[in-house]
C-alpha cells in the first residue's frame, strides 16, 4: 500500500511541475505578444504621422514629441533620444528604436530583451 501511495505522490508532483512549467512559458509568451502588439500599434501610428506631418511641414521637435507621447500612451519605454526625425515635407523620415524587457513571472526579473526598430518614410497617398 505504501508503494502505491508513493507512486501517487510522485505523479502528483510531476503533474504540478508540468503545470508550473506551462504557466511559466505561457506567461513569457503573453508578455512577448503584448509587446509585439504595442509595437505594431506604434508602427501604424508612425505611418500615419509621417504622412500627416510631411503634408503639414511640421517641425522635427513636434514630430518627436508626438511619437514619444504616443509611446507613453502605449506604455512603451521610448525616450526622445531614441526617436530620429530627419528631413521635412516630402523627405520626412522617422526612425524609432527601443528595447522591451520580457520578465519572468512571479520574480519580475528580466530574462529576455526584445529590440524593436520602426521606420517610416513619407509617401504621397493622393
Amino acid at each position: 500500500m505504501t508503494e502505491k501511495a508513493a507512486k501517487t505522490k510522485l505523479r502528483l508532483v510531476v503533474l504540478l511541475l508540468w503545470i508550473l512549467l506551462a504557466y511559466f512559458y505561457s506567461s513569457l509568451a503573453y508578455e512577448y505578444i503584448v509587446a509585439s502588439n504595442k509595437d505594431k500599434k506604434l508602427d501604424e501610428y508612425l505611418q500615419y504621422l509621417v504622412v500627416l506631418a510631411g503634408d503639414d511641414h511640421r517641425p522635427t521637435k513636434e514630430v518627436r514629441s508626438l511619437v514619444v507621447t504616443r509611446a507613453e500612451e502605449l506604455k512603451l519605454p521610448v525616450r526622445g533620444d531614441q526617436v530620429t526625425v530627419t528631413g521635412g515635407g516630402q523627405t520626412l523620415q522617422i526612425s524609432v528604436s527601443f528595447v522591451v524587457d520580457i520578465n519572468m513571472p512571479v520574480l519580475r526579473r528580466s530574462i529576455y530583451q526584445k529590440v524593436f526598430h520602426n521606420q517610416a518614410s513619407y509617401r504621397n497617398i493622393r
